[in-house]
């Protein structure tokens, strides 16, 4: 199943059309975040905050919907090429120890949950988005959170991973 993924998640990323504007109503700064992301991973974030839809029962908090936007937006500007990205889920995969060691482009997709969160939080993203977007690589399980947030921060990776 895995590799059948990857090769539509590669698929994806060269065929990405989305529009430039956001789905949802954001604040100035969170727009300009969006609207600065590369056209696969503006088109990742809406199929995430689509999966999200779905999956969940009435209408979206917003703290969830931008999560589900901006949870990659640290990865943008960070000169992350299609190889990184390749490179970076093979080692993860057979040698995840080389990613502790990793530098440029394999840094920054290993450290863009945290740079992501900090650019969400500076641009005035409420602290829910801000933790959620700063945690959406760390199992639920392992966070001292209510169970409600670990619930939110759940539904956000199954969306993620099936997007």
């Amino acid at each position: 199943m895995r590799p059948v993924y990857r090769l539509w998640q590669f698929w994806q990323a060269l065929t990405a059309r989305p529009p430039a504007e956001a789905p949802i109503e954001l604040k100035s700064g969170l727009r300009e975040l969006y609207c600065a992301m590369p056209r696969a991973d503006r088109a990742h974030a809406l199929r995430t905050l689509r999966a999200l839809s779905a999956a969940l029962p009435g209408p979206l908090p917003q703290e969830l919907a931008v999560a589900a936007l901006l949870h990659d937006v640290g990865k943008s500007g960070q000169c992350i090429f299609l190889w990184h990205r390749v490179l970076y889920v093979v080692l993860g995969r057979f040698a995840p120890g080389w990613l502790d060691r990793a530098a440029g482009g394999l840094a920054a997709l290993r450290d863009h949950a945290e740079l992501g969160a900090r650019r969400v939080a500076a641009a005035g993203g409420g602290v829910g988005s801000v933790e959620l977007i700063r945690h959406h690589h760390v199992r639920p399980a392992q966070l001292p959170w209510p169970e409600a947030d670990r619930a939110r921060l759940a539904a956000l990776q199954a969306a993620d991973e099936a997007s």
